[in-house]
């Protein structure tokens, strides 16, 4: 028989418990900064709640009444350059972080009133949660999505978990930068079922993040119990599969929440590692709205008069008094000054008319601001970069397509120490899976990162570093495994950006390599134009040969956005001529190239679709068919170069659009609309697509390749459009 043991993991899952003695120790105006904050948050969303329910905030409020000494604790714990990232239900937390930066020397909250800068914190906070003009985003983010980059504060997410990976980054990017800063990634009970949070967990402990990932565990998911989601009695249970120590502490206590914090955060500045903390609370109302939890039958009014008697807005006053650290008059007079300053706030943001309370027209943001931050709009996107075309070079050398990727990267990174280079298998068998970062590991190998399979990991941390001064450059292996990442490539990075106002840069470059034609099948073979395409937050570019690579590359680079640069696998051995002894010139993003002239029609493609046109351009000629060819080069919607396509329209009146990708899949149908909407008076004829047929790739050869265009093919139709029209 077998020898079975248990094994003891237990001393890795550990509950704070303070005492009269460790409350006293802490000095006496750091608990009241906590005091202030637990009354200025309850006050602050009653405020809001007010407010909804006459109809001046727009949209969800999540209210953390009841969970206000996490926040207090946390914000005082922490130093003003700590890292904070949040959810959803994030006002106590954004204001936690938020205040504390705008203290001034020596603030005693039991006898300092707010200063300016304090005051407009709590003005600048309800105007963003109001969608006025003066908040944080300029009122894009609202409620859900709170940034505060100077605070600490990286940003709020309004998808559960959502910035967890976020946070995680951001850590990341400042122990890579140098600083003793740590991190807390804040979600609740409900995201603990999340697959971000595993993946995120995991990485920080291989890599040694110094973040706390805080639970705030208030019972209830919306309105399922932890005891329908959770298979554990302790959320910080989870911890225990990462080798990361995890803490169960009172969260309805500010002290306990900043003794936690203060002795995790001494840990970390020379330890370096995640830790998980489930903060034990309770929101008295519903998800959102100022409703009864019990009222809508999830929840008991038993259980909701026993968290009620724990309530910090009464008890931590209570404690502090009973050990004398708080007077009767300090008490009224930190209360009387957070009650004054939301009244000033609200006075400032509102006004009366006849009994009613309404948002002045000024107060809202101006209609001109709608465009701010777009990608591809920005006039100072390239201020002062010089563009080059093949023709302003003379002398070359001939190189491949795949040691170009590698070798323009490592230029990049030689010129930038910011650059890091991360992704599944980019640093093992010398040269990447694919062979595209060869150099990059001989010249860099302390900036290149293997990943495990984490996609939605590993991007969403890649995002958190670029918001924090990093430049990362992401590999996925395949196209199709984006989907994966699908929340944090679209819904954090593609949207993030604008909805925080605009003004930030995302410096992150993805690249994939597209299989097709391969028999990988139809999970391995897909091209992800069409997909980013969908979001407007991402530049796309799809460079055909090696001298448009480098030059698209390095202006990715430069450009300050998330920018996916699509390979092909059947461009990667082609050789081409480059400049000689130069990495570093530029090609304008947006600019399309013709790289054949012609008469009869015109045929727009990119990637791939370039070398089939050029492999069957002589013999249409022979047919008597002159094509003009244009290789779009840059594929997201923003960046279609409409003028060239313009120009070459006027001469032919009539259109192909050529992609191996599936139709439905593709950007033809989008680009085809577009044409006929600003060039109809131009087109003889409608516009016509060519793509491979809308069928999931097989594995069989035979089959994909009835699926598949090819060069006859392509031929036929352009040879039959021309006829035909």
């Amino acid at each position: 028989m077998p020898r079975i043991e248990n094994v003891d993991i237990s001393p890795r899952l550990k509950r704070y418990t303070i005492l009269d003695d460790d409350i006293t120790i802490i000095e006496k105006k750091e608990l009241l900064k906590m005091l202030e904050l637990v009354y200025l948050i309850r006050k602050f969303e009653g405020t809001i709640l007010e407010l909804d329910g006459i109809g001046l905030v727009y949209g969800p409020v999540h209210s953390s009444i009841g969970q206000e000494a996490v926040a207090a604790g946390c914000g005082i714990a922490l130093k003003r350059s700590d890292i904070i990232g949040s959810t959803h239900r994030a006002h106590h937390h954004f204001l936690g972080k938020a205040l504390p930066l705008y203290y001034p020397h020596e603030y005693d909250p039991a006898f300092d009133e707010f200063s300016p800068q304090m005051q407009h914190v709590i003005f600048r906070t309800l105007a963003e949660i109001m969608g006025l003009k003066f908040g944080w985003c300029g009122g894009r983010g609202g409620s859900m999505h709170l940034r505060n980059p100077k605070a600490g504060i990286i940003g709020t997410s309004a998808i559960v978990g959502g910035g967890i990976a976020l946070t995680t980054g951001a850590v990341w990017a400042q122990r890579l930068r140098g600083t003793d800063n740590i991190g807390v990634a804040f979600f609740g009970d409900g995201a603990m079922n999340q697959g971000i949070l595993l993946e995120s967990a995991n990485m920080a402990k291989l890599w040694n993040i110094p973040v706390i990932f805080a639970i705030e565990n208030n019972l209830y998911a919306v309105g399922t119990s932890i005891e329908e989601s959770s298979s554990t009695k302790y959320l910080a249970q989870r911890a225990l599969g990462f080798d990361i120590e995890g803490i169960v502490v009172d969260g309805m206590d500010p002290a306990a929440v900043y003794t936690v914090l203060r002795d995790l955060r001494k840990k970390q500045e020379s330890g370096c590692v995640p830790f998980f903390v489930e903060f034990r609370t309770y929101r008295f109302y519903h998800h959102k709205g100022k409703i009864i939890g019990s009222s809508l039958g999830y929840r008991t009014e038993d259980e909701e008069i026993e968290w009620q008697n724990r309530d910090p807005f009464k008890r931590f006053p209570e404690k502090l008094k009973a050990l004398h650290l708080l007077s009767d008059i300090e008490d009224s007079f930190i209360k009387q000054k957070v009650e004054d300053s939301l009244e000033a706030a609200v006075s400032r943001l509102t006004e009366k008319r006849e009994g009613k309370v309404f948002i002045p027209d000024n107060h809202w943001p101006a209609r001109g601001s709608l465009h701010i931050g777009l990608v591809g709009l920005s006039d100072k996107e390239f201020e002062g970069v010089e563009f080059s075309e093949i023709t302003d070079f003379s002398d070359f050398v001939s190189i491949t397509f795949v040691n170009v990727i590698s070798q323009v990267a490592t230029r990049n990174m030689e010129k930038d120490n910011k650059i890091i280079v991360l992704g599944e298998e980019v640093g093992k068998f010398g040269a990447g899976a694919y062979g595209a970062t060869r150099f990059v590991i001989k010249r860099f190998p302390e900036r290149t990162y293997n990943t495990p399979i984490s996609e939605a990991g590993f991007v969403g941390i890649a995002f958190g570093a670029a918001l924090c001064g990093m430049k990362p450059i992401v590999e996925i292996m395949f196209p199709d495994f984006v989907l994966v990442a699908a929340d944090q490539l679209f819904n954090q990075i593609g949207k993030l950006r604008y909805l925080y106002g605009g003004t930030d840069q995302i410096p992150l470059i993805v690249r994939t390599r597209i299989a097709t034609g391969l028999g990988f099948g139809a999970q391995h073979s897909s091209d992800p134009c069409g997909l980013f395409a969908i979001f407007p937050g991402w530049r796309i570019i799809a460079p055909s040969n090696p001298f448009d690579y480098i030059g698209l590359f390095n202006s990715a680079m430069i450009s300050g956005n998330p920018v996916l640069i699509m390979e092909h696998h059947a461009l990667y051995k082609e050789k081409g001529p480059v400049p000689r002894d130069n990495m570093d010139y530029s090609i304008r993003l947006g600019k399309a190239r013709v790289f054949k002239e012609g008469q009869d029609v015109t045929v727009i493609t990119y990637l791939n679709g370039v070398k089939m046109i050029e492999r069957i351009s002589d013999e249409l000629e022979q047919m008597g068919i002159s094509i003009e060819a244009i290789d779009l080069r840059s594929i997201d919607y923003s960046s279609i170069d409409y003028e060239t396509i313009s120009h070459s329209l006027r001469k032919t009146g009539k259109v192909i659009i050529l992609e191996e990708i599936s139709k439905s899949m593709g950007i033809g149908a989008r680009v085809a609309d577009e044409l006929q909407e600003r060039f109809f008076s131009y087109l003889k004829v409608p516009v016509h697509h060519i793509s491979s047929l809308d069928i999931p790739f097989p594995v069989s050869r035979k089959l994909e390749q009835e699926i598949l265009i090819n060069s006859d093919k392509i031929k036929n139709a352009i040879k039959k459009y021309v006829e035909e029209s």
